[in-house]
């Protein structure tokens, strides 16, 4: 591709990298409509690498058309693509994989680029697009998991052979009161756990980075973009989860309160 050189020998150069951001066929035409804006006279390529060979062309649907003939065995099913266009003065990459998306916009004035990159950046915000890559998010969610997880079972075993412990379980179970706030308490360190940590995996898997030559996305709430049988799963495992949480520490409470 041809670099843009200002009169100056200098060029402004703009670089983004986007997470999270789902991305159908229509949403590509789009976003490379967007990004050859302004650009004229231009070199344009499309490309993509699937397994150990590079496919490029200067027209999308002939590089879908190239790929499908040569490697069928994806099935539109893509790693990465990646568009780069540039004129004299002007141009722009974007390589998109399953993680993330990455903008480069340069151009000999500044006007421009940044432009191009605010217009660039509101569309892929719209598509679910954020600045920071969720493994931080997902480490603390499962951090979480872990933690009220260990608090539950440590409120459960803890104290068998303690004398005021034991003692405590003993008023506990003549004082039905105390009884219920108990397993409550119990309850809900367990619910919170479990049941938080998975309605935040579900979400991320909702909003999880993807991108499709050959077919849209929904989109709107992260709940709206789940499919229908993730959804039921969304809403049934809690409950059968909390069912048996609650039978499990009843069960528990009557064996180690006796």
């Amino acid at each position: 591709m041809t670099a843009p050189v200002g009169p100056s020998g200098q060029q402004t150069d703009l670089y983004k990298v986007f997470y999270q951001c789902q991305l159908g066929k229509d949403d590509l035409q789009r976003l490379f409509a967007i990004t050859r804006e302004g650009i004229t006279a231009s070199d344009v390529r499309f490309s993509t690498i699937a397994g150990t060979t590079r496919f490029w062309k200067d027209d999308l649907h002939d590089l879908i058309s190239s790929v499908s003939d040569s490697a069928p065995e994806i099935e539109g099913q893509w790693a990465n693509l990646t568009l780069e266009v540039a004129s004299h003065e002007r141009g722009a990459k974007i390589s998109i994989d399953l993680e993330r998306i990455v903008v480069n916009i340069f151009g000999s004035d500044s006007t421009w680029p940044h432009g191009q990159m605010a217009r660039t950046e509101r569309f892929l915000v719209s598509r679910g697009a954020v600045f920071s890559s969720p493994r931080y998010e997902n480490a603390i969610t499962y951090l979480s998991m872990a933690f009220f997880l260990g608090l539950g079972c440590f409120f459960l075993i803890h104290g068998i052979d303690d004398e005021p412990v034991a003692e405590c379980l003993r008023q506990a179970r003549n004082a039905k009161r105390d009884a219920r706030i108990f397993n409550f308490l119990i309850l809900f360190v367990f619910a919170f756990g479990i049941i938080v940590p998975f309605y935040q995996i579900m979400k991320r898997r909702s909003l999880r980075a993807r991108f499709s030559v050959s077919e849209n996305f929904a989109t709107g709430s992260w709940w709206s973009r789940m499919p229908t049988s993730e959804r039921i799963a969304t809403v049934g495992i809690p409950i059968a989860a909390l069912a048996t949480l609650a039978a499990l520490v009843t069960a528990g409470n009557d064996l180690w309160g006796k």
